[in-house]
């Protein structure tokens, strides 16, 4: 494991305990004046430690926080679980697809003529 660094120590500063306290990305950014990457770095090295570090990807109440309870942190898991299954989904959907056919295969669906142009099915 790595030493902690400046950055680290000061995401883990600005972060706060419960989830009603969310510090956005953008805040965090603002804060410290890492990138996105580096932000996203910092809160896993932050983890690895036992933090448990939480996000809500909500669009309307999104941001960080430091769960302070059993309930947030069943909450904030559950969040990444959903995630989680999704990527699974998509990863499915991927490894199922035609590299050869798929314009064909979308054709099947009434709304994608309509949608993506009859005349762009034979190219």
């Amino acid at each position: 494991m790595r030493r902690l660094t400046q950055n680290d120590i000061q995401v883990l500063h600005l972060l706060r305990k419960g989830a009603d306290n969310k510090v956005t990305t953008r805040q965090l950014m603002a804060e410290t004046g890492m990138s996105a990457r580096n932000l996203y770095d910092t809160i896993e090295v932050l983890r690895s430690l036992g933090i448990p570090i939480m996000a809500s990807r909500k669009a309307s109440d999104s941001g960080y926080y430091i769960a302070q309870t059993k309930e947030e942190k069943v909450v904030g898991i559950a969040q990444y679980k959903k995630q989680i299954a999704t990527e699974k989904h998509n990863l499915e959907l991927l490894e199922n697809a035609s590299i050869n056919d798929y314009l064909h295969q979308a054709s099947k669906n009434p709304d994608f003529g309509r949608l993506y142009g009859g005349e762009q099915l034979s190219k």
